[in-house]
Order: structure tokens, then sequence, then C-alpha cells
């Protein structure tokens, strides 16, 4: 019991929720965070007419309480969802003795603000100007930026790790991962890594994402990737629906406290959501954005292999579910290659399908989820996948399912061949759900 990695806090700020229990009532309602886009002009792409967006008044309470001017909207997101995750855990400051925390963050762009045009522009004049001037030479390009002041757009100025361990009251060990639309996962892994070392007894773990900007949509639309969806935005995201189109991209943040369980009991923990079990990482290089039916796979067994677990053993698969055309069928193959035909009663959640993705954070946010449903003993539904597509074949309910848990499988996976999975338990002391005021 001593070795087992806990999670004993949780906090986001998402589309549909700025905190846990917001989050987890719009996911058993299938309530949607996903509107039409009206911040920019999109009348000259083919998609990316809808986007998940932070509620304006959640936005303006993260502004209010965690805004400043030196300090990036990404940042921003993640200190709000990590004051959540330790209040939620009961962290205050621990004695000196008790060694450092880790930190394990995924951030998408350093811009100021991160969810408006702007963000960009200063970014792609600079690289114009100075392609124009010198080209890509790279003796030229190093004398051109020595001693040379860059505004933020152009660089990461974060002091996260440092105001992190401000609120903690002691040292932190940094670890900030690249890892795309994995990262979230990644960043778990890495944090519980960390305390099997025994480096550190308890871990942080966070990530944020705004990038709504007509630059990246331009991006992803030469990719195909987005929702070309024109019906009710609220239905845009649809994974393993053969209507879908493509996905939805979105804002959002969450963070996690991780424990060695011998730690939190020390510190009278005794409950929590999960207990991390194993976890399957991989990078394939054969294609920078399809994803590989044997690659996702190979992941999924890792993760059980490492956890001691077979498929029959495994209650519940917590998708990626992007709702592109090619994520979901190939995820599906993956599923189907892992389970057999256990997959036709296997069930199947999306969290996508409400909140849009949230690249690296979703991995933090859906997980959130993955616990909830360890503790509550609910599944939630996938209330816009209505004509389900028979070439996936994945059992997804329109209404919640509600039945014990035990254990749930956790995918994300990523542009640049990155994959992870997770398998996450029901802990022996499931966090209860909290009483009403």
């Amino acid at each position: 019991m001593s070795d087992d990695i806990v999670i004993t806090g949780m906090g986001v700020i998402t589309p549909i929720g700025g905190d846990v229990e917001t989050f987890w009532s719009a996911n058993l309602e299938g309530r949607s965070g996903i509107v039409l886009e009206e911040r920019m002009d999109t009348t000259g792409l083919p998609c990316g007419w809808t986007a998940g967006l932070i509620p304006e008044d959640v936005k303006a309470k993260v502004a209010a309480e965690h805004g400043a001017p030196d300090r990036s909207w990404g940042d921003s997101l993640m200190l709000a969802s990590v004051d959540q995750a330790l209040a939620d855990a009961g962290l205050g400051e621990l004695p000196a003795e008790d060694g450092p925390a880790a930190l394990v963050y995924a951030r998408v762009w350093p811009g100021p603000t991160g969810s408006f045009p702007q963000d960009y522009v200063t970014h792609m004049e600079d690289l114009a100007e100075r392609y124009d001037r010198i080209g890509n030479e790279p003796s030229a390009v190093l004398e051109h930026l020595r001693g040379r002041h860059l505004p933020p757009e152009t660089r990461d100025l974060s002091a996260y790790p440092t105001e992190i361990a401000d609120r903690l009251g002691t040292a932190v060990i940094p670890v900030r991962l690249e890892a795309t639309c994995s990262g979230g996962l990644r960043a778990i892994a890495e944090a519980a890594r960390l305390l099997r070392s025994g480096r550190a007894r308890y871990a942080v773990v966070s990530a944020s994402v705004s990038r709504n900007t007509p630059y990246v949509l331009s991006q992803y639309g030469q990719l195909m990737a987005l929702s070309r969806w024109k019906g009710d935005p609220a239905r845009a995201s649809m994974p393993f629906d053969r209507r879908r189109t493509g996905m939805v991209i979105n804002e959002s943040a969450g963070a996690l406290v991780l424990e060695t369980a011998e730690h939190a009991a020390r510190r009278g923990m005794t409950q929590s959501y999960a207990v991390i079990g194993g976890w399957g990482l991989a990078v394939d290089t054969r294609h920078m954005t399809a994803p590989s039916v044997d690659m996702i796979e190979r992941v999924m067994r890792t993760a059980l292999e490492q956890a001691g677990a077979h498929p029959d053993d495994v209650d519940t698969v917590n998708a990626h579910g992007t709702s592109t055309r090619l994520n979901d069928v190939t995820e599906a193959r993956a599923l189907h290659q892992v389970f057999g035909e256990r997959t036709a009663d296997l069930d199947v959640s999306a969290v996508k399908s409400l909140t849009g993705h949230g690249s690296a954070a979703s991995g933090v946010v859906e997980t959130a989820v993955a616990a909830l449903t360890l503790c509550r003993g609910v599944i939630p539904p996938v209330t816009t996948t209505t004509e389900p597509d028979p070439a996936c074949a994945v059992r997804t309910s329109l209404t919640p399912v509600r039945r014990p848990v035990g254990t749930v499988l956790k995918n994300s996976f990523g542009f640049g061949g990155q994959y992870a999975s997770m398998l996450f338990r029901r802990p022996a002391a499931p966090r209860p759900a909290p009483q009403p005021a």
C-alpha cells in the first residue's frame, strides 16, 4: 500500500465548468461548452467555426484572482487550477524536512493573453522581418538575437515554477514537458516516476492551453483536422459518430496533486480519487499526424502489463476521442485488438464531445473525469454520438451509466507520433462527493 501513487487533489478550468464539481455535473448532464467562434473572422476558413471557450464569468474570476501584468494567460489558468487542487488535497505548507515537491507541467504558448490573435502577431512579424534580413543561416541568426530584447510574445517569461514553490513553501523539482496532445498523461507518468524514485514525496501536475487564433486555425485547417459541422455548435464534436467532421479546439487547464499513499496517510489524508496502476508511452516517427493502430495497441497493453492487469479487468475506457475521421476509427480498431469481442460491451466515454480538445490539458482534465468515475460509480455519457459509426463499433451511451467501476483505462495521443495510455484503479477509501451546503 505504501508504494501506491494516489491522486489526492484536483482542479480544472474548462468550457463546461470552472471547478471540479461544476465540470463533473456538466459531464453527466451532457452540457456543452462548444460555441460559435466570434472573437475573430473565420469566414475565409474551411473549418474552425466553433470552439470550446471558458465562460466569461469564469475567465473574469481567473483574471481577477490570478492575473498579473507579467504573467501569461496560460500561467494564470494553471495557477487557478493548481490552487483548486492544493485546497482540495488539504495541502498547506509542509515541514521543510518533508523534502522537495515535484512540479510537472505542460503549457502551450507563453503569450500574454493566449486567447486572441495578437498573441501571434508580434512573433510572426519578427520571424518575417528576420528572414527578410538574414535568412536562416544559423550563425547570422545567433548574431541577430545576441543581446536583443525580445518581447513577451516571442519568448517564455514564465515564473511559474517559482510561484508554485512559494505556494508550497518548499523547493520544487520542475519538469516542463512538450509532448503535444499526450502531454497531460505523460506529465502524470513523469510525476509518478519521480515519486516512485523517492526524489519527491508529493507532486503537482498541471497543464493549460489557449490557442484559438487565426494562425492556429489555419494550421489545423490545412491538416483538415477541424470540425466543419454547420449545425448546432454544441454538437460539433461527436466522437465515434458517423457524421463526425473533425475536432474542436478549446481553452482549458487542469491540475492534480499526486502523493505516495504513505505520504498522504502521514499527513492524515486517508481518502483519494484514484490509484495510478500503470502506463504505456511511445513515440512513432513513421508519420507526423496520422495515428497508428499498432502503437495505440502497444501503449494500452503496456499500461495493463505494468499495472499487472488483464484486458478483462478494465471496466471502462476514457477515450482520446477527438472526433476526427482518422483518429476515432484508429483508436477504435486498437480497442478491438486489445479487448476483442468484449469491446461491444465495454463502456467508452469521450469528454471532448462537450469540451473540445485542449491539447496537453485534455489529459489532465480528462483524468479528473476518470478519477470521479471510479469514486462515484458513474460513466459519463457521450450525448453528441447519436449515430454511432459502425466502422468504430464502440459502446457509448446517451445517458450516464451507473455501476461499480474498479478500473479505467485513459488514452491520449498527439501529433508527432506521441502516444500515452494509463490505467487508474479505485482506491480502497474513495473520496466521497461533497455534501450540499
